[in-house]
């Protein structure tokens, strides 16, 4: 939810949005009229520290395009719910008042704090809301810092999602001690991104694609969207198409987002275990139903490493797993729960586990 997006306003619209409609030969078993390609809606909107792209399709393009509006307006009020880079958000509040008292929660924020929490268990923590005090400490919204072990081992003091009571009888959140503090950054635009799709389809809308900095949500009635997953390295480079009919795709890595500090980068998905940034070059998708469960298992799956995100898959057979690694000019991947892939024209794929 970082502000700053100079490098970013100047990239052509289809760059920004990096999907585009699958293969017209790929047809579903319906009749072909039904799923003729309407007129769309296309826009940008610069939102949550990045840029959110919506195209949406239908006959009605004034009414599709009053949709695209609510839609944008749900996630810019959201990320004055859920940001943790604004001191003027309910976040920030929550975050000063929770340690010493209840705090009443709007329904939004009860309920992605309630769904953060409830992955945060599924997950066994590697996914953790409450790793504020390590993001803190790091200065990963500044220019960065490294802390020393004594202070890492203080911060780690005060993180665990447990830590978080939620009362759904009053709606309040409260933290067990002073000095926890929680960070939504790792599910918070994939909420964002579930809240806006029903804004469209509150409009009417059936078929829409929504971008939001590289979370993707997909509706349709129809044929699916194909969507490109970038090199891990280069968000710019893309390797791996998937088709995506009605779910949500999110990919984390520590490329996208990272501090430098004395000639050392460290990227910002921390790991709760160790109270450090993750070390890895690669990057994991995560096909879901919704877009919050996506952004945050994305997140854990990346801390949790290949072997762990292997034997996780195969335990959720309801999401779809991606593994991708930098191989020189190559990549090596692995793919759990994901039968329709391609690799994008031009792209050295090596496939590991398919």
């Amino acid at each position: 939810m970082r502000r700053g997006v100079a490098a970013l306003v100047a990239l052509p619209f289809w760059l920004l949005l990096a999907v585009a409609p699958a293969p017209a030969a790929r047809k579903p078993h319906r009749n072909p009229a039904a799923v003729a390609r309407q007129p769309a809606v296309e826009r940008a909107r610069y939102l949550m520290g990045t840029i959110c792209t919506v195209r949406a399709e239908a006959l009605d393009t004034v009414r599709a395009g009053l949709a695209v509006e609510e839609a944008f307006g749900e996630i810019a009020r959201l990320e004055q719910v859920m940001s943790s880079w604004r001191d003027d958000s309910e976040l920030a509040r929550l975050n000063a008042e929770a340690g010493e008292d209840r705090v009443p929660c709007s329904p939004d924020l009860y309920a992605v704090l309630d769904s953060a929490l409830a992955l945060a268990g599924e997950t066994d923590g590697a996914f953790d809301p409450t790793i504020e005090p390590l993001a803190r400490l790091w200065d990963l919204r500044g220019q960065g810092r490294v802390p020393d072990m004594a202070q890492i081992a203080a911060a780690k003091s005060r993180v665990g999602w447990r830590m978080v009571l939620l009362d759904p009888g009053r709606r309040t959140a409260r933290f067990t001690r002073p000095g926890v503090g929680v960070d939504l950054g790792g599910i918070g635009k994939g909420y964002a991104l579930d809240r806006a799709a029903d804004a469209l389809r509150g409009r009417g809308v059936k078929r829409a694609l929504l971008n939001l900095g590289g979370e993707v949500l997909a509706m349709t009635r129809g044929a699916p969207w194909a969507v490109s997953v970038a090199h891990p390295g280069d968000r710019l480079v893309p390797v791996v198409r998937l088709a995506l009919s009605n779910g949500a795709v999110s990919t984390s890595s520590q490329g996208e987002r990272f501090v430098t500090v004395k000639g050392a980068r460290f990227g910002h998905i921390l790991d709760p275990r160790s109270g450090s940034p993750a070390r890895t070059e690669a990057s994991v998708t995560v096909v879901a139903g919704s877009g919050t469960r996506a952004d945050a298992l994305s997140t854990a799956l990346l801390v949790l490493g290949l072997e762990d995100a292997r034997a996780f898959a195969r335990a959720h057979p309801d999401i779809g797993v991606l593994w991708i690694e930098p191989d020189g000019p190559a990549v090596r991947a692995w793919a759990w729960n994901l039968p329709a892939l391609a690799e994008e024209p031009g792209a050295r794929v090596d496939w590991m586990q398919r």
